[in-house]
């Protein structure tokens, strides 16, 4: 992809720093729209990206078609494993629960698809100050400065872009390891048909695996921050797993499971992705909030008409609409989880099937989760199976 001619003299509509999940579904869609955008990226692409490269059904659903093409794997199937407790859970379904995608090929085919729609692409372009007033923003750069009327922060857990232009933090930041480990023929198919997520290992996090099209993607996390000896939990989990690897390589990163403090818009210059916070904390699970995000990040400058205050409006309701409530029910559930064993452990030796095919028609997009909680049939469901298995119940 070349590199666009900085100039401070061609202003644009939209200043997207960040070319991810979020920052170039923005640029897609706000480019498609007719407006002149800019994807500014410190990276060139492809460039890796650490991840486990999970897509949930209802982010497949959000891609453009080279994006979805990327999907190296679908898995019909997961298993959630208590290693402590010994109790497995089984969930199958004839769409993919979740799909495995590489996050360099991933991301590139984003960035493909907004620079098709006409976004002009900045590569290797760090923003280093950020200047804004009533009438626009502007990012000095080592290519120069560039102009907008609106910027969107997309530039990832770890970017400076907030910070620079004044947002509060407030995140709540988790460490994870991830490894993408190359094993023997027979040992991928072993593990090439579902995603498989354990518990117990991690006192307050848990371990994965996703088999990719030639390896598998391997990882523990721990849900809160702090010393959580991750690479130690990692060795053990390979040893549990009788997994020995041919070739093996390793990524720590930090994964943002609880939002910034509000607002999200700042004069012109709007949050989105990582850069606000809107991993699902239950899961650990973020690009389908990047994506949903800069959906509403797009439609909120669209629908704005250029006014700063309206679109932050528009950005904030929609944000409420479409992620935030959502993300709150899922820290609560993410606080039992984690962080509650012993109510836990009640919660699935008694119905812990019924729990994990409520969570998986989420995933799915079947339904929302706020929905799914308060849905009275799930609540009599969920009584009845809790009676039925204490002694004196019907």
């Amino acid at each position: 992809m070349e590199n666009l001619a900085a100039s401070a003299d061609a202003p644009y509509d939209a200043l997207i720093v960040g070319a991810g999940p979020a920052g170039s579904t923005a640029g897609r869609l706000l480019a498609a729209a007719g407006l002149k955008v800019a994807l500014l990226d410190k990276a060139r692409f492809p460039r890796s990206k650490t991840c486990g490269g999970g897509l949930i059904l209802r982010s497949l659903a959000r891609l453009p078609p080279a994006a979805a093409a990327t999907v190296e794997r679908a898995c019909f199937e997961a298993e959630m494993n208590f290693l402590a407790s010994g109790l497995s859970f089984h969930v199958r379904r004839k769409q993919p629960v979740v799909a495995m995608a590489m996050r360099d090929r991933f991301d590139h085919a984003l960035v493909q698809a907004a620079v098709a729609s006409g976004a002009q692409l900045c590569e290797e372009c760090p923003v280093e100050s950020v200047v804004q007033n009533a009438e626009g923003v502007q990012l000095r750069t080592p290519r120069g400065v560039f102009s907008g009327r609106f910027a969107i922060a997309a530039d990832g857990a770890l970017g400076r872009m907030a910070a620079l232009a004044g947002f509060l933090d407030g995140r709540l930041l988790i460490p994870a390891l991830e490894a993408e480990v190359h094993v023997a023929a027979p040992i991928l198919a072993s593990f090439g048909q579902r995603a498989r997520f354990d518990f117990e290992l991690v006192p307050d996090g848990y371990a994965w695996v996703f088999p990719k099209a030639d390896h598998l993607s391997i990882g523990v996390l721990a849900a809160a921050p702090g010393e959580a000896r991750l690479q130690q939990r990692l060795e053990e989990y390979l040893r549990r797993l009788d997994i020995v690897p041919l070739r093996i390589e390793k990524h720590g990163y930090v994964i943002p499971v609880r939002p910034r403090r509000p607002p999200y818009a700042k004069g012109r210059v709007l949050l989105a992705g990582d850069a606000l916070g809107l991993a699902d904390a239950l899961t650990a699970e973020g690009i389908s909030s990047a994506l949903r995000s800069g959906e509403v990040a797009a439609h909120a400058i669209l629908d704005g008409g250029g006014a700063a205050r309206r679109v932050a409006r528009l950005y904030q309701r929609g944000l409420r609409r479409e992620l935030l409530r959502e993300l709150a029910w899922s820290r609560r559930l993410a606080h039992i989880l984690y962080f509650k064993p012993r109510l836990r452990a009640f919660l699935f030796r008694r119905c812990g099937q019924q729990l994990c095919e409520v969570l998986t028609d989420c995933l799915l997009g079947e339904e929302r989760l706020p929905q799914a909680l308060l849905n009275p049939r799930r609540w009599i469901k969920l009584l009845a199976s809790l009676t039925a298995r204490v002694p004196g119940g019907s």
